[in-house]
Formats: structure tokens, sequence, C-alpha cells
């Protein structure tokens, strides 16, 4: 996608609700700016689109391009420490905005016809043999290596592959807990119409499939894990055992193993991520800093993410508009 085409995206939002969620009730500073929050945060959503991870550098780049002003909706450039100070100050409201797309696209059917699909990233950072690794532990993978640094948990689309909910933990945390705190906030997709929701074996316990299905409201399909276990598959299971009380499409093995090639998608997700977006620029903001703190990935990852709802929120909307065009012919 070229900058034009993100330009003309920005130019069909309304930019008034997230004005909204980015206001604060008071600022105790007193100084008027013209870099209002919801410029900033058209500038981060430049930072994003361009990976650009420093301040500096990003508030540099819109200095020299009279385009990147006005996509940030402003005549001059900003300083770094406005961006800076943008980012101490609102970065709990990041999420609102995210939550704020996802119920758009939504409410515009863009996830009909469409399942969830949740497994989590490792976003290893390196340390040096002076620096104390207590700071993030250390997590283990399914294949039992083990990393320093974070999870990142994503609950994503099936059909568009997008993010549709995330939290990011420490390495020490493992996955599961991370995964049982963003099942417990809220319910991800609201359609009845979509049934499953899709988890490594890795996620194979009682509560995640409780979680599933009481708080999310969808069908659990995860794989079986055999650990501690004497059945090596879930045919050899009997019929008493706890998953069938969750799910009793489990008594259907071959279609469940037919369906749960839909998982997939989050396997291509996470690559995606670890190619083009996230990876690569944490590896940077390390080397920078030889520490990084959880709320800076949070940061990253969370415009990362906006950033990809705003282009199929724009791609759905084309679609729309091109079906109300042959309506006239």
């Amino acid at each position: 996608m070229s900058f034009y085409d993100l330009k003309r995206i920005i130019e069909d939002i309304d930019w008034v609700p997230i004005a909204e969620i980015l206001k604060k009730n008071k600022d105790s500073r007193g100084r008027k700016t013209t870099f209002k929050p919801v410029n900033c945060f058209r500038a981060f959503i430049l930072g994003a689109y361009l990976e650009i991870e420093d301040d500096t550098e990003l508030a540099r780049r819109i200095s020299h391009h009279k385009e990147y002003q006005e996509f940030c909706g402003v005549s001059e450039e900003p300083s770094h420490d406005v961006l800076t100070d943008f980012r101490k100050n609102y970065k709990h409201l990041l999420k609102k905005v995210f939550y704020f797309f996802d119920d758009l696209l939504e409410s515009l059917g863009t996830f009909e016809d469409d399942n969830l699909s949740c497994d989590g990233t490792d976003i290893p950072v390196p340390f040096k043999n002076n620096q104390s690794p207590h700071r993030y532990h250390f997590g283990a993978k399914s294949d039992k290596k083990k990393f320093h640094g974070f999870w990142l948990m994503i609950a994503n689309s099936v059909k568009h592959q997008n993010s549709r909910d995330f939290e990011v933990g420490y390495a020490r945390e493992g996955q599961i807990e991370i995964c049982k705190d963003m099942l417990k906030y809220r319910r991800i997709d609201a359609s009845k119409d979509n049934f499953y929701f899709f988890l490594d074996g890795i996620f194979d316990c009682e509560e995640i499939y409780s979680l599933v299905l009481e708080k999310q409201g969808k069908l659990p399909i995860i794989g079986y894990n055999k650990r501690n276990s004497p059945y090596e598959t879930i045919k050899d299971l009997p019929k008493d055992d706890w998953r069938f009380c969750y799910n009793p499409l489990l008594n259907f093995p071959s279609y469940i193993f037919l369906i749960y090639r839909q998982r997939d998608s989050s396997e291509r997700l996470n690559s995606h991520l670890k190619i083009y977006t996230v990876a690569s620029r944490i590896a940077n903001k390390v080397k920078k800093n030889h520490t990084i703190l959880k709320s800076t990935i949070e940061y990253m990852v969370t415009f990362t993410f906006i950033l990809e709802q705003i282009m199929l929120l724009t791609e759905y909307k084309d679609k729309l508009r091109q079906k109300t065009l042959s309506d006239f012919y």
C-alpha cells in the first residue's frame, strides 16, 4: 500500500470519536499546543506505516515532508518532546481506540461468517553478560526451548487474520496465564453466528475450555495435549472425559480435524508480525536502550494493529462502494 492510499484512508475516518477517547480531563501543564493528542495519534499511525520506532526520527521525518504534516492534520512539525509526552501520557487510552475500531469493523459486518483463533508468539529480548536477566525472566516455548523476554498473545480473525484482541506479558508468566487474562476481560466477537474459537494444544486445560465457552460464547476447538495422559488421541478418550462436557463436537474427531486447519491463520499472522512489523522494530529499540519496558512493546504493538484495522476498514468500505455502484447497472 502506498502512502497516498494511506492518506486516503485517513481522510475517510471520522476523527471526532477518537479525539473524545484521547481527551484528558485536565492538562496539568496548562499550555496549549497546535499538535493535539489526535494529531499525535495520527503521527504514530504514520510511524507504524513507515516502521519508525524512534520519536526523534519520526519528528524529523515529519518536518521534512509537507505531505506528512498534512497527514497529521497540522501545518507545522512537532518536536520529539510532544510525541514523547503523548507516548507517556496517553498510552493507557490506546487500547480503547483499538477496541473502537474493532467495534466499528464488527458493526459494518466485516467479521460475518468468521471465527476466532488464538496463539502466543515470543518476543525475545537479548541481554548482555553484565545485565541482570530478572526483569523479564525466561519462558519456554512449545518445543521446550527457553527464551528471555515477553509473550504476545493474539486472538485473531480467521477470515482476515487481523488481531481482534491481544495481551502482552512477561515470559515468566507463561502463555496460559496471559491467555486467561485476555479471555476474561471482554467478549472478543459478539456474533452468535461465529461458532468456533481455535487454540493450540498447549491451552488444552479445563479452565481455558470454560472461559472460551462461558465468557466468549464460542465452542472451544483446542488441540489435544496428551501430557500426563495415557490416551494418545481424541479418539482414545473415554466418553466421560471432561472435554466432552464443553464441546460435544469432540465426538466427531474427523470433523474437528477438518475445521482445525483454520487455526493456521494464527501461524500466518505471527509470521507476518515477526518478519514485517513488531519483531524487527523491537529489536532496534533493544539495541539502542539495552532494556525495554512492557509498556513500550504494548505501545508499538497497538499502533501496528490499529494500522492493520484502518487498512481493513478502507478495504471493506471500498467493497461496499463497489457493491452500491453495481446497483445502478
